[in-house]
């Protein structure tokens, strides 16, 4: 994995720094996707000495380098996943308990394709949430 992650900063005119690096470990290790403060608080976890503007400006440009994926959810807080290695997925978030559930699935490819065919454009990524009520909440 770093190698890959490293040519992408490479490429973007940046570095692997050890902040990024772990920031990116915490990331990692983690299945669905986690807030600023849950990322600072596994770094903290880990030793590592990075404050939380540091962590905001990290992920914000991993962000653009297209390293990380931010996610919306209801809570109106953004939350973070690495994006090498996995799947191109989207997600589910209980009203009730914020319970999030990974989808490995987009229905959105035909519509793409057809959004691409109309508009001309060249689309490059999109975002779909969706929202409901999990078993234990119903």
């Amino acid at each position: 994995m770093e190698t890959a992650i490293t040519k992408s900063l490479k490429a973007g005119g940046k570095k692997l720094t050890k902040a990024r690096k772990a920031i990116l470990a915490v990331l990692d290790r983690n299945t669905l996707p986690i807030t600023v403060a849950e990322v600072h608080a596994g770094l903290v976890k880990d030793k590592t000495d990075v404050d939380l503007v540091t962590v905001y400006r990290n992920l914000a440009m991993l962000q653009e380098l297209g390293l990380v994926n931010a996610v919306g959810f209801q809570e109106g807080q953004m939350r973070y996943e690495v994006v090498h290695g996995r799947a191109h997925h989207h997600h589910i978030q209980c009203r009730g308990c914020g319970k999030i559930t990974d989808l490995m699935l987009c229905p959105l490819k035909k519509l793409t394709k057809l959004i691409e065919e109309q508009t001309r454009f060249s689309v490059d990524g999109h975002a779909l949430e969706f929202f409901g009520w999990c078993p234990q909440c119903r």
